[in-house]
């Protein structure tokens, strides 16, 4: 193994051991994914932080969650109350107590129950499964299906307010609504709708920063193979997002293989994050040389935080998901690339040396 490649999961390691030190807390769990699996119970109340929480299990408190996506799966009960915000909110699930949430666009399912009392805040909402007490909506677009039915009052707060045909139990009328997209209420989780996007900003920005602080020629390496070599960073990085999992499910058939597998998943999952960070480095990078600066004084710090937050501002953009796979893609691709030419001894097309003074000697 090469030392780059050595330091880099030493650097990964930290970074997962950093990552999951919060999950020793039963009630706390943070990370670029959180999932609660099918089968797992929660006996305490549940705070998650992630860029996707997924909730297939059971909570037998309360849920806390931000997130860019939470999702209350078909199997998940959340046995307590439901606040959170997050870009996007789906329940098809159930949910016993009360919901209080913010979003830019909420979704409940066919199927999803919520028992307690509704108050939702989004950009846009789709009621089409069961609330049996009384739903308030504040957003700007609002459709309650015909197969919805509201066990209390339908209140809401909108511009554009479609009913399809529900069944509603109490009163159907519009009111000023005391909230709105931008905050959760709640006498003890008030968060900003945007928090998340705050949260794995800055998430993104310490792996980037750890990375060009010990790793600083790999990570140029990997900015100039995502230039120079973009198509073909674009299809190592696809080959590896669509044949790792199934090479994973392969070696998880035999009893030896599951811990390999496993292992395997983490390092799968890691490698999209570090691919998404180096993904927006290589787009800054693209930045810098285009304003002229890439030989100015800590020109790599400004790509990674140019292309970061060009990363955050895509979660309020639509298509913005596609620019994401697209970075993300490219940087896992470039990282493979430039592991391999670490490995032969190749070096990418018109190498970017590290800047002097910015980060000291450069890392081997």
């Amino acid at each position: 193994m090469t030392s780059t490649a050595a330091r880099l999961l030493a650097v990964l390691f930290a970074v997962l051991v950093i990552a999951s030190a919060p999950v020793a807390a039963a009630d706390s769990r943070v990370g670029g994914t959180v999932v609660i699996a099918a089968g797992e119970t929660v006996a305490d109340d549940l705070e998650a932080v992630g860029g996707t929480v997924i909730i297939r299990g059971t909570v037998d408190g309360s849920v806390n969650a931000v997130g860019g996506t939470v999702v209350i799966a078909p199997t998940g009960v959340v046995r307590g109350d439901l606040t959170g915000a997050a870009g996007a909110i789906t329940v098809e699930g159930r949910v016993e107590g009360a919901t209080q949430v913010a979003a830019g666009s909420f979704v409940l399912r066919e199927g999803g129950v919520l028992v307690g009392d509704a108050e939702v805040g989004a950009g846009e909402a789709l009621i089409d499964g069961t609330t049996e007490g009384t739903l308030s909506l504040d957003a700007g677009t609002v459709v309650v299906g015909a197969g919805a039915t509201v066990g209390g009052d339908l209140l809401y707060d909108t511009e554009q307010f479609t009913n399809e045909g529900a069944t509603v139990a109490g009163d159907v009328r519009a009111t000023d609504l005391e909230f709105g997209p931008e905050v959760t209420p709640g006498p003890l989780f008030t968060v900003p709708s945007w928090v998340s996007v705050v949260y794995t900003v800055l998430a993104h920005l310490a792996l980037g920063g750890l990375l060009l602080a010990l790793l600083p020629r790999f990570v140029s390496e990997v900015g100039d193979f995502g230039l120079t070599r973009t198509a073909r960073s674009g299809g190592f990085g696809l080959a590896a997002l669509v044949f790792a999992p199934v090479l994973l499910v392969l070696v998880a058939v035999t009893i030896i293989g599951i811990p390999l597998a496993l292992l395997g998943a983490v390092a799968y999952g890691v490698l999209l994050w570090v691919g998404l960070v180096l993904g927006a480095y290589v787009l800054g990078t693209w930045g810098v040389r285009a304003l002229d600066r890439a030989d100015a004084e800590y020109a790599r710090w400004y790509a990674l935080l140019g292309g970061v937050l060009l990363v955050g501002i895509s979660r309020f953009v639509p298509g913005g998901g596609l620019f994401r796979l697209a970075l993300t893609v490219i940087g896992a691709g470039a990282v493979l690339l430039a592991l391999n030419a670490r490995r032969t001894g190749e070096r990418g097309e018109e190498p970017v040396e590290p800047e002097v003074g910015s980060s000291g000697d450069p890392a081997a």
